[in-house]
């Protein structure tokens, strides 16, 4: 039986980089199975954006997060038949080149301990600026990608490995995986969710990989303040705060008992190095 794959996109306010997202989903060489978007209450065109382009769509409250969103998406799918069935999440400001799908399907075939893959992740505008090949997480908390500041793409990253995890921006999850773990964690309504998830794949004996083949181009609007960040947990809208808060709590939650009390001091160590500096 072939993969069945269901892109989820979620949209926030995303009509500046929609058209180029959608037309990027539609001329995929390995098509979506099926499309759904998760519209978060846009208040400029998305959602007539979607409409044009002809995909089902859903409505939700605005003030909730990425993991409300595509949970609400995975709700409206019939029961999975197979562990060969995918999820494809897409961000409305994240346009996946032409085979990226294509090039994440091959990179699990035959794999079965593999619940999660991800591209590579390159820059909206300048598209030989390196974004992500993969994340991990520093002791403090950090979200830590390997890479340089301004690092170029030149192929010295490239190939197939495993990682912690993958951004959300493309991810390729399977789907048994995806309702086992119960999805993201609803408490991470934006940022570190993409770590937190991959630490329970890890932790429930499952692996997560980067393709590199597969490219993702990715604007990054709400970690750069292109637009509003207004999810619920959201403090005076500042995306660096919600990080903060939600590095903390990623670690908080996935660390053993006898490492939460190291870890808190870590915490407010850097904390307080960073109101000094």
């Amino acid at each position: 039986m072939s993969s069945q794959v269901t892109a989820i996109l979620v949209v926030h306010d995303g009509a500046t980089w929609l058209p180029q997202v959608v037309a990027a989903v539609a001329s995929q060489t390995r098509t979506p199975n099926r499309t759904i978007a998760v519209d978060t209450g846009s208040k400029d065109d998305s959602l007539k954006l979607i409409s044009g382009a002809r995909i089902k769509s859903i409505s939700i409250n605005r003030g909730e997060g990425f993991g409300t969103a595509v949970a609400e998406a995975v709700a409206t799918l019939p029961p999975t038949e197979s562990e060969d069935e995918w999820l494809w999440l897409l961000h409305d400001d994240s346009a996946p080149d032409h085979e990226a799908l294509e090039k994440l399907l091959a990179a699990v075939e035959d794999r079965p301990n593999i619940a999660m893959v991800g591209p590579k992740i390159l820059g909206w505008h300048d598209r030989s600026h390196l974004l992500e090949v993969g994340i991990s997480i520093a002791r403090n908390g950090a979200r830590w990608t390997g890479l340089e500041e301004k690092e170029y793409d030149q192929g010295q990253h490239d190939g197939t490995f495993e990682v912690l995890s993958v951004s959300t921006a493309g991810a390729l999850i399977r789907r048994s995986v995806f309702e086992e773990l119960g999805g993201f964690d609803e408490k991470l309504d934006l940022f570190r969710d993409d770590v937190d998830f991959g630490w329970r794949i890890h932790a429930a004996g499952q692996s997560v990989l980067v393709n590199t083949d597969a490219i993702v181009y990715h604007a990054e609007a709400s970690a750069s303040e292109r637009r509003e960040v207004d999810v619920d947990e959201a403090f005076l809208h500042r995306p660096l705060l919600l990080d903060r808060r939600n590095a903390a709590y990623v670690l908080l939650t996935n660390s053993t008992w006898w490492m939460l009390p190291l870890i808190t001091l870590q915490i407010v160590g850097s904390a307080l190095a960073r109101a000094i500096g």
